[in-house]
Order: C-alpha cells, then sequence, then structure tokens
C-alpha cells in the first residue's frame, strides 16, 4: 500500500512537473519564437561585422563570433552553415542597408544638372562612409578566394547602382536632356567621374576629403558628363567628322600644287 501510494504520488507530481514546463514553454515557441529568431540571426550578423573589420575574416574564428554574440556555436551553426555562409550573408545584408536608392522616380520633370548632382552625392556617401569602407576592404581581401562574395558584393552594390543611374538617363534621353546610345555604359562613367579617387586616398590616408574637395569632384564630373552626353541645338548642327576630316585635307592638297 505504501509502495503504491508513494507511485501514486510520483506519478502526480511528474504530472504537475510536465505541465508546469508545458505552460513555461508555449510561450517560447509560439509568441517569442520568429522575434527571438530574427534577434539571434542579427546578434550574429553584428558579432561577425564587428570581429571581420576589426582582426579580419581569416584570423576570425566561429568561436570568438558566438562569444560575442553570446550564443552557443550550435546555434550559430543552426543560422549559418560555415564562417564562408555568414560572410556571404554579411556582405549582402551591409550592401542593401548602406545604399540608398540613388534615383527616385517621381512626377517631376528632370532638372538635369540638379537630379545629376542629388545622384552623385548620394553615390559618394556611400564611399565616404566608414562602414562602407571597412566593408569595401573586406571584401577585397577575401575576394579572390571566395568567388560567390565578390559576385554577391558586385550584385548588391555597384551593378545595382549602374542600373538605377542608367534608369534616369534613359529617362533623361525621353525627356530630349541627353543621347545616351548605351545607358548602362554611361551609367558607369558617370559613376566613375563622380568617384574618381576620393575612395582609394581616403582608403590610403585613414581621412575623409573635405566638402570643399567632394563638392569639387562632384561639380567637375557632372560637367564632363554632360559635354560628352548632354543633347543641344550646337551640337546637333555639328558636321559629320567624315565630312570635316575631308575637307581639312583638301587645302593641303591645292597648296601642293602651287608653283
Amino acid at each position: 500500500m505504501l509502495f503504491v501510494a508513494g507511485l501514486s504520488q510520483v506519478t502526480l507530481m511528474i504530472g504537475r512537473s510536465m505541465v508546469t514546463s508545458s505552460s513555461h514553454a508555449a510561450p517560447s515557441t509560439s509568441v517569442a519564437g520568429p522575434g527571438r529568431t530574427e534577434r539571434k540571426h542579427a546578434q550574429i550578423l553584428a558579432s561577425a561585422r564587428t570581429l571581420f573589420m576589426a582582426g579580419g575574416f581569416d584570423t576570425t574564428s566561429v568561436d570568438a563570433i558566438a562569444r560575442h554574440a553570446g550564443v552557443s556555436k550550435a546555434t550559430l551553426y543552426g543560422h549559418f552553415a560555415d564562417k564562408d555562409a555568414l560572410l556571404l550573408a554579411l556582405v549582402e545584408a551591409d550592401c542593401r542597408s548602406m545604399g540608398e536608392t540613388l534615383w527616385i522616380r517621381d512626377e517631376r520633370p528632370i532638372d538635369l544638372e540638379r537630379d545629376l548632382r542629388e545622384i552623385a552625392r548620394r553615390f559618394l556617401a556611400m564611399f565616404l562612409d566608414g562602414r562602407g569602407l571597412a566593408m569595401h576592404r573586406l571584401v577585397m581581401s577575401c575576394a579572390s578566394r571566395y568567388p560567390a562574395i565578390a559576385e554577391a558584393f558586385m550584385t548588391a552594390g555597384p551593378d545595382r547602382c549602374d542600373a538605377e543611374v542608367a534608369a534616369f538617363l534613359r529617362a533623361a534621353e525621353v525627356q530630349g536632356l541627353l543621347d545616351v546610345p548605351d545607358a548602362r555604359l554611361a551609367a558607369t562613367q558617370f559613376l566613375t567621374l563622380i568617384q574618381g579617387r576620393l575612395p582609394l586616398t581616403w582608403a590610403l590616408s585613414m581621412k575623409a576629403p573635405s566638402p570643399a574637395v567632394s563638392r569639387a569632384q562632384i561639380e567637375g564630373g557632372i560637367k564632363v558628363f554632360i559635354a560628352a552626353y548632354g543633347r543641344t541645338e550646337a551640337r546637333s548642327r555639328r558636321p559629320a567628322r567624315a565630312i570635316s576630316t575631308s575637307a581639312s585635307r583638301r587645302p593641303r592638297a591645292s597648296a601642293a600644287k602651287r608653283p
């Protein structure tokens, strides 16, 4: 009897324990699950960013990232297959978050110089940001060994910027402001004019260019670009190069026949 009574009491205690534990476990899976998972994911990415940019990708271990993020290695591997996958996710996330849209299409008629200036300022701001520079260095240090990293960076960064500027240039051409046979090429040329050597000099000197230097780079780039692609009456009346070349040869030929 004592054994049966004791067994019943143990069974009752186990049952209560199961009810209690289940009542505590349920909210963690149904209420806090998705949000908690996202927070852990963001924590791991933030820690990887800090450690990769401070000490480099190769010298940073998964153990160090997990400790910095306050998670176990099992949790980290639950979010990312390995350190390479973590770097790839970091590059994609940072390229999306750092780069604002260069041209926002609206109903206003295009003001060529004003809108090119705004595009240029937004583009240059991405390069002259400390976090952007650090990410650029990180990608450059890993790109040759991890082609997927380089591809992700190009897709989310330079390719996206070129596509947005090309869309603007096509819209400007429709409004009769530009003549751009190859909008994608012209977009690359414009952004190259705006960028110049500013990111390189900052990366080498660890000092951002002054606002005056940035403004001069932007204004000079816009001036050169419009000179090359701007549609003007004078440009449309310009004689064909072949005609002017042949005409320039005639006086020399006649002069040769003079005694």
